[in-house]
């Protein structure tokens, strides 16, 4: 029998503080993760995450996990983008 995918199958998970050195699982449930549909909705999520002054720390879904250096690095583009627009 095949697995069915949640339609929302991407988490972020982010805080007001710094991801730990060694994300663990434990770490992880302290949080609530925001589900997304897509990656690239969970990544666009993270960017406005990180414009806010918040800091993310993980993305995971199928066949994927993005930690927060990566993240930062993926979102880099997106937040240039809102520098460009301030006057």
């Amino acid at each position: 029998m095949a697995a069915v995918l949640s339609p929302m199958a991407y988490a972020l998970y982010y805080a007001t503080t710094p991801p730990p050195q060694e994300l663990t699982r434990e770490q992880l449930e302290r949080l609530v993760p925001v589900h997304f549909s897509s990656e690239q909705d969970a990544l666009h999520a993270a960017a406005l995450v990180l414009r806010g002054g918040q800091h993310v720390w993980l993305i995971e879904g199928p066949g994927v996990r993005i930690e927060a250096a990566e993240i930062r690095k993926r979102c880099r583009p997106t937040l240039e983008m809102f520098e460009k627009k301030r006057p």
